[in-house]
């Protein structure tokens, strides 16, 4: 899909990006260059915590984001 910008009176064409697309290509190539790990659920949440910094809203936010699904290959949900 390309669009035109106007930039100091000339008209140049430029590609809109597919953000989705690209992250779902890039764990993809991930996945087939790494070894696969066993993870539990509370190894996922521990690394969370650790690199949030100990609030709990935000470490939901992190292992329920989409991103962590496309890693997993499941939609991790908390509830309360």
């Amino acid at each position: 899909m390309a669009t035109k910008t106007q930039k100091r009176g000339q008209t140049i064409q430029r590609k809109a990006r597919q953000m989705k697309a690209k992250t779902v290509k890039a764990v993809s190539n991930a996945g087939k260059q790494a070894r696969r790990v066993q993870v539990t659920l509370g190894d996922l949440i521990a690394a969370a915590f650790d690199t949030v910094g100990g609030e709990a809203r935000k470490v939901a936010k992190v292992v329920s984001s989409p991103d962590m699904t496309l890693a997993t290959g499941k939609h991790i949900v908390f509830v309360g």
